[in-house]
Order: C-alpha cells, then sequence, then structure tokens
C-alpha cells in the first residue's frame, strides 16, 4: 500500500492540482471497491460537487467535498492503489481503473487498483468512525513536537503481541506499513517476531529513533526523487523486496519470516530471535520470587 512517505509526496499533488474542480460525473469500474455509507445514489452524490480540499487520514486519501451536502470521498489505497489524473481528451482506460471522477475541465482523477483490495468511501463529513482503520489515529510520526521518545514509550506501554503489529497499528502510531515496518526494525536491530513487552527501555528508544530516521529520510527520498503520480519508489529501501540478498549492513543472507498473514523481511544476524536485552530480562523474570 502507499505508506506514510509516498502520501506526504502524493497528497500535496493532488490538494494542488484539485482543488477547486467540479466534478462532471463518476465511473465505477470496480464495483466491489466502492462503498457508499448515504441512502443516496452515486451519482446524485456527486455530480456538481467541488473538490473542495485533499488530505490525509492515516493510510487514507480524504477528498473534502462541497455541494448541496458536506461530504468526504475517502480512498484507502490499499495494497496496490494508485492515483493519475489525466489531461483533456485523454480516452485511454487502463486495464486496472477502479473508480473514477470526469471533472468539467476534462480532466480525470482516477483511482488504479490491480488487484482490488482498496476502498472507495462516500460518507457525510468525518464519519470517520464508520470506515475501519480510521476511527482514531495514532502518533504522528513525522511531528518531532508530538513523537517524542516518551510518547512513544506511552504507547508501547503495557502493549501486547508483537513489534511489528504494534507499528503497523494505525490507532499507535501515524502511520506506516508493511514495508516500512520492515526497514524501521532492520534500523533499530530487532527482530519481527519480538514482543513490545520484551523491550528494554534503551531498545524502545532506538526503534523510536529508527522510526523517526527511516521514515524521514524515506519522504525527503521520494520528495527529491518527484516519481510520477502513479509511481511506487521502492528501490532505495535496504531490506523490503530483498529476500535472499546479502544484508547491506553485515553481509548475511536476508530471510523472510511470516507475521500474522504479513511477510516479513530481515537479517539473522543483525536481528537476532533473542537480544541480549530480552535474554536478561527474562533471566531476572525466572529469578524473581514467585
Amino acid at each position: 500500500m502507499p505508506e506514510r512517505p509516498d502520501l506526504e509526496y502524493v497528497v500535496p499533488i493532488l490538494a494542488r492540482e484539485l482543488a477547486g474542480a467540479i466534478v462532471a460525473a463518476a465511473r465505477v469500474d470496480s464495483p466491489v471497491v466502492l462503498r457508499v455509507l448515504l441512502p443516496e445514489r452515486l451519482d446524485a452524490l456527486l455530480s456538481g460537487v467541488e473538490l473542495r480540499r485533499v488530505t490525509r487520514r492515516a493510510h487514507a486519501v480524504v477528498f473534502e467535498l462541497a455541494g448541496a451536502r458536506a461530504l468526504d470521498l475517502v480512498i484507502a489505497p490499499m495494497l496496490a492503489g494508485r492515483f493519475s489524473i489525466t489531461l483533456p481528451g485523454e480516452t485511454r482506460i487502463p486495464t486496472d481503473l477502479a473508480f473514477s471522477l470526469a471533472l468539467k475541465d476534462g480532466r480525470e482523477l482516477r483511482y488504479r487498483d490491480e488487484v482490488q483490495m482498496g476502498k472507495v468511501y462516500v460518507l457525510a463529513r468525518g464519519d470517520y468512525d464508520k470506515i475501519p482503520g480510521l476511527e482514531r489515529v495514532g502518533l504522528d510520526v513525522l511531528d518531532p513536537r508530538v513523537f517524542t521518545p516518551e510518547a512513544f514509550r506511552a504507547a508501547a506501554s503495557g502493549r501486547p503481541g508483537l513489534v511489528k503489529d504494534f507499528l503497523m497499528d494505525k490507532a499507535a502510531l501515524d502511520s506506516m506499513g508493511n514495508a516500512y515496518a520492515d526497514e524501521v526494525l532492520f534500523e533499530a536491530q530487532i527482530h519481527p517476531k519480538a514482543t513490545v513487552k520484551s523491550l528494554s527501555e534503551g531498545e524502545l528508544d532506538s526503534l523510536h529513533a529508527a522510526v523517526a530516521r527511516v521514515l524521514g529520510d524515506a519522504t525527503r527520498t521520494i520528495a527529491r526523487r518527484a516519481p510520477a503520480l502513479d509511481e511506487k519508489l521502492r528501490d532505495f529501501l535496504k531490506v523490503r523486496g530483498r529476500p535472499g540478498q546479502p544484508c547491506p549492513r553485515c553481509g548475511d543472507k536476508l530471510r523472510r519470516a511470516s507475521v500474522h498473514g504479513y511477510d516479513a523481511i530481515f537479517c539473522p544476524t543483525c536481528q537476532p530471535e533473542e537480544r541480549k536485552g530480552a535474554a536478561a530480562e527474562l533471566r531476572r523474570g525466572k529469578r524473581a520470587p514467585g
């Protein structure tokens, strides 16, 4: 899916290009992606509305619509979703087109999704509690005023489960997905199957620094390289998409593991499954009277 660094690049482009545009018609090529959370028909809701603003909420893009009533068009791109804006007169329809808005100036906003995992929601303004995963949004990982070591440790405190699940929880952290969770864990040298409660305070601080550094560097890299709107850059990542290749830090072969339905790419040498801090905590726990 487009992750935070991707959306930091894509959303401002959409906002700049679409602000003030008027919708002429909506087209649905893949009905499975569409969720209209209002009783009216799609054409009645969207025809003639103005695209007032484009913003981001967690992993979704929010198009604020102004018309007879206040609406939001929310697109959660998920695994393979991407956006494009056509020039006037473009008639070629890509095979992965899922949903589009024809604009009165002749352009078209297209949401493309070859695996049809993403979702397009039309709902009353701000009704995010009706969209799974958008009810609550966690700490903004790119805002150093909000994403402090203390706030990160508080979010992790008492957290059950695996550290990779924690990193991908949008209600805890805003936000990252599978690819950047792997990059952050590699940077912090933490195994993807480590539990949050096994991490020492020092390891949590290291993980916090890795989140800020990896996502910040990726955001700057994408902005500098300025790809096409529908292009997702991943070639600069250190471990994601590189199983079987040498670790860029130690040279060992990168491996793949399964973490609750997601794959994880990691280095078995740099990210050992039993870390020194965790092993020491385990030994202390065994010695404690009970």
